[in-house]
This record gives C-alpha cells, structure tokens and sequence, in this order.
C-alpha cells in the first residue's frame, strides 16, 4: 500500500503536561471561528490532565479519508489520540505548524467512546476550528497538502 502521509516535523514538537480543563468549544481567544456541533454532538467536556508529550507533523501525499489517514500511522488509534486542551497548546505555541492558506491541519480526538477528527484552517481573520466524524468518508485531496498532529509514537 502507498503511503498516505509523509513526515515534515524535522524534530519532535513539545506540548507541556496539562490539566486537561481547557475545551475548544471555550476557546474563544485562540479561534476566530468555533464549529458549533462541539456543543451539539456533546463534546464540550473537559478532559483529564495530560504529560508533557511530543508530536509529529505529517502532510498528505496521497488522497484518503481520516480513517485512512490516521490508520495509516497505527492500527491502535488510541495512541493517536490527542485531548482539546493539547490541540489548544499546539496552536497557540506551534502555530507555524498548522497548514497555511485555509487548508486543514487535522487531529484526533476521543469524546463519549467515539472518534472525532478535529480540522483547524488559518484564514485571513485567525483560526477556524470544525470537527467531523471519524468515519466520514469525504476522501480528501493531496494536492492540498492538508496536515495530520498526532503524538509521537515510542
């Protein structure tokens, strides 16, 4: 099977231990734009305090939904997974990172037993922060060098 993604991170990037109480639906000072079904789907929850973890930056090389995306990395997605509050960490302090020019930078989160993908773009006017099913089988393409941030897996 071809790779679907590629690492770009030349070193693994930091996000310092937290306590987990930051939600993105709350985030109103790091995201210009806040996908409503974060409260809709019941996602607004705060999670548990996290470790100091490092991650990795990948880009798209070849078209894929998320599940192949993210599969493509590991077949225990959990390990994948990241909490709001460290998606909030990495846009704040490694906002370089994130595709530019409104193209997504995806990660994985877990909320009430189920998967979510969570796609920040930057737009003229900030951040803008949606949130999408795992499973939804859009099949996104390369040739927008979309992003995955997800933790490094030792």
């Amino acid at each position: 099977m071809e790779s679907i993604l590629k690492l770009i991170s030349t070193e693994s990037l930091l996000i310092e231990a937290l306590d987990g109480k930051a939600t993105i639906a709350e985030a109103k000072k790091v995201f210009t734009y806040i996908d409503s079904d974060f409260r809709n789907w019941d996602l607004n929850k705060p999670g548990q305090a996290t470790p100091e973890i490092k991650v990795a930056v990948y880009e798209m090389i070849n078209n894929a939904t998320f599940s192949q995306m993210f599969g493509s990395l590991t077949d225990n997605l959990d390990k994948l997974v990241m909490s709001q509050a460290q998606i909030i960490s990495f846009c704040t302090k490694h906002a370089s990172w994130l595709r530019q020019d409104g193209y997504g930078t995806f990660f994985l989160i877990k909320e009430n037993g189920a998967y979510f993908v969570v796609g920040v773009r930057v737009r003229d006017d900030g951040l803008s922060v949606h949130v999408l099913h795992l499973e939804n089988d859009y099949v996104w393409v390369a040739g927008y060098h979309h992003r995955v941030v997800a933790p490094v897996i030792v």
